[in-house]
């Protein structure tokens, strides 16, 4: 997961927009969700997701088609990506740019965006700054689809390397739920009766919750929300075996342009 460079879905979304941390619930009610779940990249579709720059006077305007949008300008003052957390960036030259992204003013992301020679792809290597002291490095590659010249027009995930997240989950009782990253400290408690849930942690914006919805005895439908907007929807599902969780996601108004990742049960 590309912690807050992306936004991605229940388990990914909540880690992007927050930083899921370490859960301190014990294990009381032996649900197919409970337990410590690893992503496997190896059999997760993390691609294929969309955005796009609009040139403008000082820069680009950012939108990933969805409820994302946002001022980029090459100025290197601070730009609200999401409410708490902000984006500033410069040209290092006309084909790329250093971005640094900050929750509540503080670093917790750094960036480079920087276009192939033919400016047919946007190459973005990226490091996270993670409240437990650690650092996830990784890198996406896009394709441009249209527009031009320069970073202006739509481009494409054809390629993601990071290293994937360990996800945990706690069940209370029949009908609750904790779901926490360990190198990330924040968590959501809360139902599973689809009542949004607030998310604590030290980089959570104010406002940002999930909710979590049993649909079935191994099925559960999400929307992460933050300020009342959703953004990102899904579904979380185990295995009959119940080694296997697949979380299927997408942005709002984006549902052709599924993630689905893969997590076994460690």
């Amino acid at each position: 997961m590309k912690d807050q460079v992306k936004l991605r879905g229940a388990a990914t979304v909540l880690a992007g927009l927050m930083g899921l941390g370490v859960s301190t619930v014990a294990m009381a009610f032996d649900s197919p969700f409970a337990g410590t779940w690893t992503m496997d990249l190896t059999k997760s579709q993390v691609t294929g997701d969309t955005f796009t720059y609009t040139k403008t006077a000082t820069g680009y305007v950012y939108s990933n088609g969805g409820p994302v949008s946002y001022a980029l300008a090459l100025d290197g003052k601070d730009y609200l990506v999401i409410p708490s957390q902000s984006i500033a960036c410069t040209e290092t030259n006309p084909a790329s740019m250093a971005c640094i992204f900050k929750a509540s003013g503080k670093i917790i992301a750094s960036e480079s965006r920087t276009l192939s020679t033919d400016g047919s792809h946007l190459t973005m290597d990226y490091s996270n700054y993670r409240p437990d002291g650690t650092t996830n490095h990784g890198e996406d590659v896009y394709v441009r689809i249209s527009g031009g010249p320069g970073f202006s027009g739509k481009w494409k995930d054809e390629s993601a390397k990071f290293t994937p997240d360990t996800m945990v989950i706690t069940t209370p009782s029949a009908t609750t739920f904790e779901i926490a990253y360990p190198g990330n400290k924040t968590k959501v408690v809360g139902a599973t009766d689809g009542t949004p849930s607030p998310a604590t942690g030290p980089t959570v914006p104010p406002g940002a919750t999930g909710s979590f919805l049993a649909t079935g005895p191994t099925t559960w439908t999400f929307s992460t929300m933050l300020q009342g907007k959703v953004y990102a929807k899904g579904v979380m599902s185990v295995s009959p075996d119940g080694k296997t969780l697949t979380e299927t996601s997408w942005v709002p108004g984006k549902e052709s342009e599924k993630e689905v990742d893969v997590y076994a049960k460690s």
